[in-house]
């Protein structure tokens, strides 16, 4: 997570946060990461100022789980993630059929952590697939002074290689991504 003066931005892993990071520093915004035993993936209920302004970014679940295979097929996988050690494969389509088996819908149940329920949301989750216009909004949102055309000039970042892991869906493993995500699909308006 992220303080900033008038604002906090919640991490949501795989949706741009390393970039919003990187885009917020250079706008000129004094910020300070916060983390809770070295995990800056923060969740809203452990968010230390409750009274600022608070902003995400979410991800349309079939590039969500193309980019956590892709970025785990880079760097490994983690010992400690239950997700990692019950799903992994070197194959995306294996993965991808044991999250559906083992995990169906985590994606759109983790994010709750860290945007609320629907009765008690933060004030702005933006799209990882509009990242710039909504990391703007979000900030003339919150009330935050910063150069605009710093964030509007940054190149992607930390960008996973999608040629030497590809990572395509077939048309019954998409339909079935979409039936398992279906809530989250609906709540962020991704039809």
């Amino acid at each position: 997570m992220l303080i900033l003066p008038k604002s906090c931005f919640f991490h949501v892993p795989k949706t741009g946060g390393t970039w919003v990071k990187k885009a917020i520093a250079a706008a000129g915004i004094p910020c300070q990461e916060f983390s809770i035993s070295g995990d800056t993936h923060i969740g809203l209920k452990d968010c230390p100022y409750p009274e600022k302004f608070k902003f995400a970014f979410v991800r349309h679940p079939l590039g969500l789980y193309r980019s956590y295979w892709q970025f785990k097929m880079t760097y490994g996988w983690d010992e400690k993630n239950q997700l990692d050690m019950t799903c992994q494969s070197d194959s995306f389509h294996q993965f991808l059929r044991n999250v559906l088996d083992k995990f169906p819908g985590i994606y759109g149940r983790s994010l709750v952590e860290f945007v609320g329920d629907e009765q008690n949301e933060i004030e702005f989750a933006g799209k990882y697939e509009n990242l710039v216009n909504d990391l703007v909004f979000a900030l003339n949102s919150a009330g935050e002074t910063f150069d605009e055309q710093a964030i509007r000039s940054l190149p992607p970042y930390n960008v996973s290689d999608k040629t030497k892991f590809p990572a395509e869906y077939t048309e019954a493993l998409e339909a079935e991504v979409m039936a398992t995500e279906a809530e989250m699909i609906r709540r962020f308006q991704y039809l």
